[in-house]
């Protein structure tokens, strides 16, 4: 995985929303460029999973985040 910026407005406010629908989710230090074109994002108690195009679409137009897919990236929660 490769550290990244890219769409970092993007996806601080998708990791925002996923925290509405699990308050367990911590807050953002920084994110990662996974194998296969998604991010994974560090938490400080944890990490979450999210596709390039949920956080390019938010960055772009935040009404984009529908409440499914915050709701996926809320399921990708693990503690590390």
């Amino acid at each position: 995985m490769t550290k990244t910026d890219k769409y970092k407005s993007g996806v601080i406010g998708v990791t925002s929303l996923a925290r509405t629908v699990n308050p367990e989710i911590g807050s953002y230090q920084e994110h990662f460029i996974t194998d296969n074109f998604g991010f994974a994002v560090k938490l400080y108690n944890g990490a979450i999973n999210m596709s390039m195009e949920v956080a390019q679409d938010y960055e772009a137009q935040p009404s984009s985040a529908t409440t499914d897919r915050i709701e996926n990236v809320a399921k990708t929660f693990r503690k590390i």
